[in-house]
């Protein structure tokens, strides 16, 4: 899986994970950034954070703060894929940050985590999106996940104009208005199906078999802490959570 970082007018939009390091450190000392906004706390955005100079300010959503200053206890493949990273600072934000050139509001929108951040520059019509977007039809979510939630956050930045989305997977998007829209479509329509299905008395490993049927390698790699079952109990904990 790719993994994007953004230099937008001297503001730094995530580090990278620190298996790229070397590749990271190479690239910046090229380069000229005088803030860091990082779109949530997960490893492959923040892993060169604690090598990121002093002098330089590194700003994440308020949950995010206390997230950051402790070691991630990632499980193996987690690791192997992009590597741990050190306990480091950051300052809490939530509405808007400013370059020279730029403002960009940014939007809350947990689902993929908890203190997650999409950043809007109104006058551009760009979305950031960090891991908001990634795929328009996930077959599969991590257990920390929550479709309702991501379904929330999808209706919350669709309220606003934009037309070109910078994931942090899947890249420039430039009809990135389509694909979230795209996403969000698949995302009402698994959950409907998900509750009809156990409304209708069927455990959730039925469900599973008839929404999902097929697995992936990640779903093996990772012990399942990546599977289609985790897009079926987020969606039924909320409703359970809602009665």
């Amino acid at each position: 899986m790719n993994v994007y970082m953004y230099l937008v007018d001297e503001l730094l939009i995530d580090c990278g994970p620190s298996r790229l390091r070397k590749e990271i450190i190479n690239f910046l000392s090229k380069e000229s950034y005088t803030q860091i906004i990082l779109t949530h706390h997960h490893e492959d955005h923040t892993g060169n954070a604690p090598i990121v100079p002093s002098s330089i300010p590194i700003y994440i959503h308020p949950k995010g703060v206390p997230l950051c200053r402790t070691r991630p206890h990632l499980p193996l493949y987690r690791r192997v894929f992009w590597g741990s990273r050190k306990p480091f600072e950051t300052k809490g934000i939530e509405h808007q940050i400013k370059t020279k050139h730029h403002t960009f509001d940014l939007l809350h929108t947990p689902g993929h985590a908890p203190d997650h951040l999409a950043l809007l520059e109104k006058d551009q019509g760009w979305l950031f999106t960090g891991d908001l977007y990634v795929m328009s039809h996930p077959k599969s979510i991590f257990a920390f996940e929550s479709i309702p939630d991501v379904i929330q956050s999808l209706q919350k930045v669709l309220l606003y104009d934009f037309d070109t989305v910078f994931c942090s997977h899947a890249g420039i998007l430039h009809n990135g208005r389509n694909r979230l829209e795209e996403k969000l479509d698949y995302l009402l329509s698994i959950q409907a199906q998900v509750l009809q299905k156990y409304n209708d008395g069927k455990p959730v490993s039925a469900i599973q078999k008839e929404l999902f049927p097929d697995r992936h390698v990640l779903n093996y790699f990772s012990l399942f802490e990546n599977s289609s079952k985790h897009i079926i109990t987020s969606i039924l904990n909320r409703g359970a959570t809602h009665q």
